[in-house]
């Protein structure tokens, strides 16, 4: 009968242990939930709702990700859209096309406070 030696191999093994990472000022303290790896970290800052007449248009908010493999590691700014799918009135369409509008306005003005921080290095 042969007899069969112990040898060492590795394997992959997925540790579950906390990271101390640092956070940028403008962060809101709330993370992507549990990161399986530091490359799913993600920064967000505080919640914006844009849209104007009742009408929630769009969720945006300032993000990071500081570890990224293979998307930009810069701040950039997160867009949600929410949904306006449906029927309207004509008087519903004039409401959604005025929150448009100033929804257009509100969101060049987060573009630019982005613009603002990038330029003071601020990330």
């Amino acid at each position: 009968m042969t007899q069969h030696l112990p040898r060492t191999v590795t394997v992959p093994v997925l540790v579950v242990k906390s990271l101390e990472i640092e956070e940028p000022g403008w962060c809101a303290g709330r993370h992507s939930g549990h990161a399986e790896f530091k490359v799913d970290l993600v920064h967000y800052g505080p919640e914006h709702t844009i849209g104007a007449n009742g009408i929630d248009l769009l969720r945006a908010m300032l993000a990071q990700n500081p570890y990224a493999e293979r998307a930009t590691r810069a701040v950039q700014l997160y867009i949600e859209q929410q949904d306006v799918t449906g029927s309207y009135s004509p008087e519903q369409v004039e409401r959604l096309a005025d929150a448009l509008v100033e929804s257009a306005d509100q969101l060049r003005a987060l573009g630019r406070e982005l613009a603002e921080l990038l330029a003071r290095g601020d990330q």
